[in-house]
């Protein structure tokens, strides 16, 4: 990382944690100058986390992101919180072009409600030591346990088990994890 670029990243966590007092950045907090984040309140982000380049949060004023620590998301991730409660635990990486949907557009039961104006909302809480590939979409009321794998290019959708990688559209149970 460039010099310049390190000096926007420190005025960015200074300004954020000065005039924003419903934020808390932990020690070490790498929080990109390029990222945009609607609504900068109800944020934890904890310690040596890391949020890259160009990732997008929108979320109400009502919305609540945390992060654990030792934590990253890399660039280019896209989050659509609105008023619901994202959780994120330490130690987990989430790939390049992710995006994570705790509102998003459904098909309605009743056929007068156009899909543009039917929604589906819930939280989405990511354990921890969990690792999500690059490109994956990640869904309404999602709940991904401790020691996770999820592969690149996969949607998910309900509840990850602790213990197993998961791939596909929809994601689905592909092997335990071995441990050593």
């Amino acid at each position: 990382m460039s010099f310049v670029k390190k000096i926007l990243n420190i005025l960015n966590f200074k300004y954020l944690t000065l005039f924003y007092k419903t934020i808390k950045l932990e020690k070490g907090v790498v929080l990109d100058y390029r990222c945009e984040i609607e609504q900068k309140n109800n944020i934890t982000i904890g310690r040596k986390s890391i949020l890259y380049k160009n990732i997008t949060i929108y979320k109400h004023e009502e919305g609540y992101l945390s992060i654990g620590d030792f934590s990253h998301i890399a660039p280019y991730g896209y989050f659509l919180m609105e008023k619901q409660k994202l959780t994120i635990g330490d130690n987990v990486a989430i790939g390049p072009f992710c995006s994570i949907f705790c509102s998003t557009n459904t098909i309605s039961e009743d056929q007068k409600i156009l899909f543009k104006d039917s929604y589906i909302k819930g939280d989405v809480e990511i354990g921890n030591n969990v690792l999500i590939g690059a490109h994956c979409v990640i869904l309404p009321h999602v709940v991904i346990e401790d020691n996770v794998v999820v592969a690149a290019n996969s949607t998910v959708k309900g509840q990850l088990k602790s213990g197993f990688l998961y791939g596909g559209n929809p994601a689905t149970m592909i092997k335990a994890l071995e441990y050593e």
